[in-house]
């Protein structure tokens, strides 16, 4: 009896499964750490002042940033939709504190135009955030 060894052929193992995990592992990381990178909030510099208080009861916060664009939510809103909003949770609570958040270098006429929006829609009760200095 004869008997030979036959040679396998080694084939080089399938890498397009590895691939495909590795491309869905960048992918993932890629899209997380934006995510978790980007701030919640907007990014505005709220002026100073030593008589300021904090507000637990914060029921609605209006941000208006330096260029004079509100915002609802960290989603640019406009003045009648500001004011649509604001009716909107007026008509379920009408004891609704606004609280007006506005960039430190924004103009005083984008401030009093936020105001006028809430006002107009029957917001009276309003504060103006500051940052509390020491």
């Amino acid at each position: 009896m004869n008997f030979e060894r036959t040679k396998r052929k080694r084939s080089a193992p399938n890498l397009v499964p590895l691939i495909d995990v590795m491309f869905f592992c960048l992918v993932f990381f890629m899209v997380f750490f934006n995510i978790s990178s980007t701030p919640l909030g907007m990014d505005v510099e709220l002026p100073k002042a030593v008589t300021g208080r904090s507000q637990e009861d914060v029921q609605f916060e209006v941000s208006v940033r330096s260029d004079g664009a509100f915002y609802v939510n960290g989603r640019m809103v406009t003045g009648p939709e500001l004011r649509a909003m604001v009716q909107q949770r007026l008509s379920t609570n009408p004891d609704l504190f606004v609280i007006v958040k506005a960039d430190r270098r924004v103009r005083y006429e984008h401030v009093v135009s936020a105001l006028d929006h809430i006002r107009a829609v029957g917001g009276h009760r309003l504060g103006l955030a500051v940052d509390q200095s020491s």
